[in-house]
């Protein structure tokens, strides 16, 4: 296929004449419409050999949210979107499914020309984790500025961008001016934000037994005491928080010149007092042309700060929420106030922490500690700054009619810091005092605070030169081409700084740290409150690649693409460069047979391609052999936790080498009913191996020695479908309804692991990058697997209970659910009535399941209502249960009820390897009205202003159907296996406003 397709390009340029393009829009309801495909190509959307899926700016903006990604969810088929923690912060976007462990994100273009989604730190799933996520590029960029968004989900589609286009491509289009229009858009919008379905607490039973003599309030950390009443603090504690968006925009343009300008803000305060979020943009678009418009210049800005307070962190040591869920019932919380949360230590000259919790002497009661939600927020309180610049330049030159030359390029930077200040008298696990000397001494400075600090800085420069060519071959045979090469270069630096040791309390400055030595004064191992690392990569792909399409009497298109990719991760290996193919075709059906008077468009397609993703940057060596694999922290060299095996074992088959995914794509596409009725549906088979796995391997595999490596090998397998129905109810003027529905499904399969010459068990249990101890890759299983602890059975299944009625649980780990939907479907619907427009969106994700850590700490303090429920009935009654071996009456059948806080302190946990994880196992199926909006559109026409429209809006309304205490859309962080396990995560949160859209 590489020998073939350049000779065949250029055959047919040189024998060519000119053909005409058809005008273009945004919209591909139109099938002789022109859509923007890989590389900023247009083309005929009926000319397309793969599913390509589009929505324009109108439905983004529609109902307003902060991050437009999040905008999208419902509205494309075979698209999961999962949100982090808060407004600005990074979104999780996979199509088709989980492919590779390494990187399952999406490329993102932005007019032609690719960008990289850079991002800051990513939460995960662990209970102590200390950073939020640090949101990416894309939540940063303003909805107002967008034309329209297409949705490249299989290799055919993205096979052009090479490695980069792995995991599929999002096309953005951003607005620029008009020929003949001058004119001045305002939007605002402003919406009220209710935490709503948050975790059932109980508030009838104490912490405390009142009867007692002596007994108070705060003795214990739990809530097992007598009955009574408590206050529900947590209600009052949560706010109404408040999203308010602008966005002014400009534009104009003639026949020789447009421009398009916009500035744009979001203001938000959270639920959460105290959290705040502030974003500024600003977009410049120009397109002009010169030489008799032959020579065509495109330049563009996209620029944005961001600023966030008190972004909530998945876990328990930095949430106020927690310190809510755990306050013991009759404590009085309303003396710990905004107001009241310190006082005034007068032998250290500081302010301490006001807390039930710390005791007389000083010392927290609890393990793991609560402290006061206001000292959280103002004494821990962490800092969030993004900055990022998108600019790129494009100069297209029409050589003749057919034949155009095209240079472009961009570069995009952009910077996250967070920094967290933890002041003296917080939880002392929290500033690391347990930091001593040899003889036992607490360090000096551990008790007066501790900074964390995280910078990340991201830069890609990307450069290519394209000719494009669409000459008329005859009247029966058609050609568009595109030749081109490319360069594009990524540099990542990151430096984290973690000190307990500060010199002077309080003072969160890099000046006032001090750095622990040993007695020879030489610094000491990095450990917790002791780190200062520093890491820097930069990867450089040079590419080339090309791609014809041929038609015949409109009725048969073929596509081939070719691409080779020079990557600089790949040194060392032996192997620089790699290549990747794909074929597709498609046939009008409607063309080629005389089809009833109905059908007015009927096309079948089939593709085949083969793209893939490249490596880590400094990964190619082995790590005993590089000085390139090692990273530094606190002075000292750290060396990678993997290294890679030779090349001349085994002849190079475990060698690092690119991942590869191969896809089967086959389609149909059907218009009825004088075009009101549109079907699209596409089923594909994708399988990507060469998976960059990491292992330890004990013993000597074939001259490789006990190690941690990293090993091409795995085998992941997604199969399913996808497909989209429109149908236009009715049309006209005076009323109008288009009702549309996407439904997919996705079956993912772990298909291998390692080969078999490693010996590797065939349970082995891999896991995933931020998914803590709870998810895992196994053979035979699916990505993002959870395992954790079950009910101890007998060989019939029943649980084994002791003498108490107490469940036990296994020692090893067992698969619980897959947190990945096995259906998704989004129905939408848009009503005009005159000038009166209604639309709403009820989307669901369907199968699969979540597990829930926030419930099973709650169970075991007793302060959920189901421990309250479990009382009030006089015990847990646990089904189909027997006595376990060893007691009095084995394998008889239990069916006594157990103590209720025997039960939830046998099942319930916070600490890992704690408690029965299966016990928190739920459905993760939901329904949900995700967005509902209102509008009337005013025709002004004075002399100033055109039109208005005001709109009540509203997003994430309510469930229709939900069985999980969370919202299992809801993830820890922008991680592999950062999906399906709550955390303490956010509550969820239901908007409603007003917004309004001036055109001048």
């Amino acid at each position: 296929m590489r020998k073939a397709v350049v000779p065949i390009l250029f055959v047919f340029s040189l024998v060519a004449n000119a053909q005409e393009k058809v005008s273009d829009t945004t919209k591909t309801k139109d099938i002789e419409a022109v859509v923007v495909t890989a590389l900023g190509v247009k083309r005929q959307a009926k000319s397309l050999t793969y599913s390509a899926q589009q929505i324009g700016g109108d439905e983004l903006t529609a109902v307003k949210t902060p991050n437009l990604l999040n905008a999208i969810n419902g509205k494309v088929s075979n698209v999961q979107i999962n949100k982090t923690n808060g407004v600005g912060s990074s979104v999780r976007v996979i199509m088709r499914g989980n492919k590779s462990t390494a990187n399952a994100s999406p490329l993102y273009v932005i007019d032609g020309i690719p960008m990289f989604n850079g991002t800051g730190s990513a939460a995960d799933i662990s209970q102590f984790s200390t950073m939020p996520d640090g949101g990416d590029v894309m939540s940063s960029i303003n909805p107002d500025d967008i034309e329209s968004i297409n949705f490249l989900k299989g290799a055919s589609a993205s096979a052009l961008y090479g490695s980069a286009g792995g995991n599929g491509v999002v096309l953005i289009t951003t607005k620029k001016g008009r020929a003949g229009q001058s004119s001045i858009t305002y939007n605002t919008s402003i919406t009220m934000d209710r935490a709503y379905s948050l975790p059932k607490l109980q508030h009838s039973y104490l912490s405390y037994d009142p009867a007692a003599t002596g007994s108070t309030a705060g003795e214990s950390h739990e809530s097992w005491g007598a009955k009574g009443t408590s206050k529900d603090y947590l209600k009052d504690f949560l706010q109404t928080g408040a999203t308010w968006v602008n966005s002014l925009s400009f534009q104009s343009g003639n026949e020789k010149s447009s421009n398009y300008f916009s500035i744009g803000n979001t203001t938000n305060k959270g639920v959460v007092p105290l959290t705040n979020f502030d974003q500024y943009n600003v977009s410049f678009r120009n397109s002009s042309k010169f030489l008799d418009d032959k020579l065509t210049l495109d330049a563009s800005f996209l620029g944005s700060l961001q600023n966030s307070i008190n972004r909530q962190t998945p876990g328990a040591s930095f949430s106020p929420l927690v310190s809510l869920y755990w306050l013991p019932r009759g404590v009085d919380f309303d003396q710990y106030g905004p107001n009241n949360y310190t006082y005034p230590d007068a032998s250290r000259l500081l302010t301490g922490q006001n807390w039930w919790e710390i005791g007389d002497d000083g010392k927290f009661k609890g393990n793991p500690a609560t402290q006061n939600p206001y000292w959280i927020l103002n004494r821990n309180k962490v800092t969030t700054n993004n900055r990022n610049v998108y600019t790129s330049v494009s100069l297209s030159y029409q050589i003749n009619p057919w034949l155009s030359a095209r240079a472009r390029g961009n570069y995009n930077w952009n910077t996250s810091k967070s920094q967290r200040n933890i002041y003296a008298y917080s939880d002392p696990t929290l500033l690391i005092t347990a930091n001593k000397d040899a003889e036992g001494n607490v360090m000096p400075g551990t008790n007066n605070g501790r900074l964390l600090k995280d910078t990340f800085e991201n830069s890609s420069t990307y450069g290519d030169v394209l000719l494009i060519g669409n000459p008329k071959i005859t009247e029966d045979i058609s050609l568009d081409f595109t030749i081109g090469g490319s360069i594009n270069t990524l540099r990542k630096t990151k430096t984290r700084l973690d000190n307990s040791h500060l010199v002077n309390p309080n003072l969160f400055l890099e000046s006032n740290l001090s750095w622990p030595v040993d007695d020879n004064g030489k610094p000491l191992p990095p450990a917790d409150g002791n780190h200062n690392s520093y890491s820097s990569t930069k990867q450089q792909t040079q590419s080339f690649f090309a791609s014809t399409s041929v038609g015949f009497k409109n009725l048969l298109y073929v596509d081939v693409t070719f691409r080779n990719d020079w990557d600089s991760t790949l040194s060392g290996t032996g192997s620089y460069s790699y290549d990747y193919e794909s074929i597709g075709v498609n046939t009008i059906l409607s063309s080629v047979f005389k089809l009833p008077e109905a059908i007015n468009f009927w096309k079948l397609r089939g593709s085949y391609a083969t793209v893939g993703l490249g490596l880590q940057p400094n990964n190619t060596y082995s790590m005993t052999s590089s000085p390139f694999n090692y990273g530094l922290d606190n002075g000292f060299i750290i060396a990678t936790t993997a290294g890679n095996v030779p090349k001349e074992t085994w002849n190079g088959i475990l060698s690092p080498k690119p991942e590869l995914n191969k896809t089967l794509e086959v389609g149909t596409e059907l218009r009825m009913l004088k075009n009101r009725l549109s079907f699209d549906f596409t089923y594909y088979n994708s399988n990507t191996t060469n998976q960059l796995l990491p292992i330890e391997l004990t013993g000597n595999f074939g001259g490789i020695v006990s190690g941690f490596y990293t090993i091409n090998a795995g085998k992941i397998r997604n199969t399913g479908f996808e497909s989209s129905l429109s149908y236009k109810v009715f049309k006209s003027e005076k009323f109008g309804w288009t009702t549309t529905l996407n439904a997919s499904a996705n079956t993912n399969k772990i298909i291998e692991l390692f080969p078999s010459e490693l010996g590797v068990p065939s349970d082995w249990k891999m896991s995933l990058a931020g998914g803590g101890s709870y998810t895992k890759l196994v053979l035979g299983g699916s990505f993002g697997d959870i395992y954790g602890t079950q009910f101890q059975r007998d060989d019939q299944g029943r649980i084994l209970v002791d003498e108490n009625g107490k469940p036990t649980r296994t020692k090893d780990v067992h698969y619980l659910g897959n947190p990945n939907p096995k259906f998704m479907i989004g129905f939408a619907n848009e009503f005009n009535i005159g000038k009166l427009g209604i639309s709403f969106l009820v989307d669901g994700k369907f199968g699969g399941h979540v597990l829930s850590l926030t419930e099973r700490a709650n169970d075991l303090y007793g302060v959920s209502q189901a421990s309250a429920d479990a009382r009030d009935a006089g015990g847990v009654r646990i089904p189909n249960a027997v006595y376990a071996p060893g007691t009095a009456n084995p394998s008889s059948a239990y069916t006594g009820l157990t103590d209720a806080k025997t039960y939830y302190q046998a099942v319930g946990g916070v600490l890992p390897n704690t408690g029965i994880d299966e016990a928190y196992i739920y459905k993760a199926t939901n329904i949900r009205l995700r967005q509902a909006s209102v509008s009337y559109t005013f025709d002004v026409n004075s002399k100033y202003m055109k039109n208005a429209t005001v709109s009540l809006v509203g997003s994430n309304l309510f469930f229709l159907y939900k069985k999980a205490p969370f919202d299992p859309e809801q993830v820890s962080g922008n991680t592999p296996g950062g999906v399906g396990v709550d955390s303490f995560g956010n509550p969820i949160t239901r908007s409603l406003g007003l917004s309004l859209k001036a055109n001048f």
